[in-house]
Order: structure tokens, then C-alpha cells, then sequence
């Protein structure tokens, strides 16, 4: 008898064969491994906690970057700045209040080793002073943090009592950051000038003498022990002549609204002489101080937002 096997009849014996000997290969190849997921649930919950949301690269990542540096509020615009995992330590720990408390309980956003004398859990879940909101004060509309608020604090909380360490395990240096800017105002006969916007130049009369507040802090020198505080006054933002510098004096303090707050305490001030401007001139002006470390460091600089260029700015009306 003659018996005959076609090509596709042949191809489909030969892979059954293999699928066969696939399946016995695969058997007693080592330990059953157990699944995590077997009772359908997330079950590491518990280590992402532990390895990553009680670190500053893990609360940046599921806190501080997808809750509160949204767009206006701290995406640079103002500290603590949570657009980076760097930007956010290093604006955040041993850094000075802007918005203070009426008991003056807290010196620093974050206090490393002690979470109760730190701001930062403190404004996630009180209204500071009454007016100001528990942060924080918007969320994206998919947002699920009002459900693990609860969670996020206590995360905040112990990565703060556990040393405030950086994104590689290292407990904080002291570091002395720069001096910053909490306001500026122009006064003419003890009024305040107007300006259209926040950010916008004050406006002032042709040919008016103004003076000029300036409200700064620091993280580790008194705002009275800052050396060669001048001014320098110009036509073009970028470019200020440093033949023009002229000393700003101390004191005494007097209290004004600044940029963050309602109520600033401003000390350093000057004149500006502005009996030659004439309508539509538009002045613009830069701070040059130095504290116990950084030495001639300008408000704003080269680096900083036109928004705050325009903020020192005087428009003559």
C-alpha cells in the first residue's frame, strides 16, 4: 500500500512535536515562585512606602511635582519651588518662612528630625493664620489626593523625623543660599504706588522723586548684617552701568505688603531722583547685596524672570 503525507499534513506533526517537547522541557525546571498578586490585590504597597514615597525623590514624584507644581503655583514662580527633585530639597530644608504663623511656632519649611517644628505637614493640614488655605489650594481635576491626604502627611512627617536626607541617603549640610527678594515698593509722599498687576512697574508721575523699600531675607544672616547693599537704576534691563551703584541705608524697618505677603518687614531703602524723566520713561532697577557667604549677588540678575525685571521697574505717567 502506498501512503502518501502532504507538506502541510508533515508541518503541523512536526510542530505538535515541538509544542510537546516545550511543555516537558518546562517542567520541574525549579521551585514554584509564588505570585504577589494572587489574592488580586497590590500587595507592595507596604515597600513603596519604605523604598520610595518616604524619600524626597519619592514624595516628588507622587506628591510635590503632580499636586503642587501645577502651573501658578509652585512651578518656579515662587519657593518652595517642587519642579525638580533638587528644587524641591534644597528650597525646602533649613529654608526661612515666608508666610509666618501668628504663634511663631515654626523657623524653618522643614526642620530635619523634627516634623512638628517644620511648616511643610503643617500647611498641608491647618489654615495658617486663618487667610491663607491649607495647601494645597488647587488640584488637577484627576487628582486622588484628597483621598490619601492622610497618607501623604504621614509620609511628609517621616521622611522629615527620619533626617530630611537627599535623593542619595546623605543627612543635610549647611548651606547659605543667596539672599531673597520679599518686595519692593516706591513711596511718594507716604503713598505706595500703584502698579496694574503684581508683577507690574509702579507708576509714577513725570518728573517725581521716589523712595525706594526693599524687603529681603536670608536663610543664616540678620537682615541688618548684610554688607554693600546698593542700587543701581537704568534704561535697558539687562545692561546697569556699575559706576551708578548708589548705597542703600539701614532702617528703620517700617511694615508693607510684599510679593508673598500682606505684611513685610522692609529696612533698606533709598531715593530715586526722577526730576529728569519725562512721560513714558521707564526705569528699571537692581539690588546688589552680600551676606556672610555670597558676595555682590544681584536682585534680579541675568538669569531671572522678566516678570521680576518688570516688578523693579518704574513707569513714569
Amino acid at each position: 500500500m502506498k501512503i502518501t503525507i502532504t507538506t502541510s499534513k508533515l508541518s503541523r506533526s512536526v510542530w505538535v512535536c515541538v509544542f510537546l517537547l516545550f511543555l516537558s522541557s518546562c517542567e520541574n525546571q525549579g521551585p514554584d515562585i509564588d505570585n504577589p498578586y494572587s489574592n488580586g490585590k497590590d500587595s507592595t504597597t507596604s515597600a513603596k512606602d519604605t523604598f520610595n514615597y518616604r524619600t524626597i525623590q519619592g514624595l516628588h514624584a507622587g506628591l510635590f511635582k503632580p499636586t503642587c507644581a501645577n502651573s501658578g503655583c509652585h512651578d518656579g514662580n515662587f519657593e518652595p519651588d517642587f519642579r525638580t527633585v533638587e528644587s524641591s530639597y534644597y528650597s525646602l530644608v533649613k529654608q526661612p518662612l515666608i508666610k509666618k504663623d501668628n504663634g511663631s511656632l515654626f523657623s524653618m519649611r522643614v526642620l530635619p528630625g523634627n516634623s512638628s517644628k517644620s511648616m511643610l505637614p503643617h500647611r498641608m493640614m491647618v489654615d495658617l493664620n486663618g487667610n491663607s488655605g491649607i495647601m494645597p489650594l488647587s488640584l488637577e481635576a484627576n487628582s486622588n489626593y484628597p483621598v490619601e491626604k492622610d497618607s501623604w502627611v504621614s509620609r511628609v512627617k517621616d521622611w522629615i523625623d527620619a533626617g530630611a536626607k537627599d535623593w542619595l541617603g546623605r543627612a543635610p549640610v549647611n548651606i547659605d543660599f543667596p539672599p531673597q527678594i520679599l518686595g519692593l515698593q516706591f513711596i511718594v509722599n507716604g503713598q505706595v504706588l500703584n502698579r496694574s498687576g503684581k508683577y507690574e512697574a509702579a507708576q509714577l508721575p513725570a518728573g517725581s522723586t521716589a523712595e525706594i523699600w526693599v524687603s529681603l531675607s536670608d536663610d543664616n544672616t540678620p537682615v541688618s548684617s548684610f554688607s554693600n547693599v546698593t542700587i543701581n537704576a537704568s534704561t535697558d534691563p539687562n545692561v546697569f552701568n556699575p559706576a551708578n551703584e548708589i548705597p542703600l541705608k539701614k532702617g528703620p524697618s517700617r511694615t508693607m505688603a510684599g510679593l508673598f505677603s500682606a505684611s513685610n518687614d522692609y529696612y533698606w531703602n533709598g531715593v530715586y531722583d526722577g526730576s529728569k524723566n519725562i512721560e513714558n520713561d521707564v526705569v528699571w532697577f537692581r539690588i546688589t547685596v552680600s551676606d556672610s557667604k555670597n558676595v555682590g549677588y544681584q536682585i534680579p540678575n541675568s538669569n531671572s524672570m522678566f516678570m521680576l525685571k518688570t516688578y523693579f521697574a518704574l513707569i513714569f505717567k
